[in-house]
């Protein structure tokens, strides 16, 4: 009786319960096309870290003043 039913069920076919709103190949164009414009965005940024910094904007490093700006530190942490 039971695998009567199951015979019967698979015997029905094969039927859609969801359709897709654009065809299957454009999910794969969308997404490939939208990965390479997050790639080119991200190689063209990759050069930004790495420019020479413009003059006046010197990097210095913690614990130490550049000359001519600010008071006097004692050099040390907590001094």
């Amino acid at each position: 009786m039971l695998n009567s039913a199951i015979v019967l069920a698979a015997g029905e076919g094969h039927h859609v319960v969801n359709e897709l709103p654009i065809p299957a190949p454009w999910y794969g164009i969308i997404v490939f096309v939208s990965l390479m414009f997050m790639l080119l965005c991200i190689m063209g940024m990759r050069s930004v870290g790495i420019r020479p910094s413009e003059p006046g904007d010197e990097v210095v490093p913690h614990g130490h003043e550049a000359q001519g700006h600010g008071t006097p530190q004692a050099q040390g942490h907590g001094r």
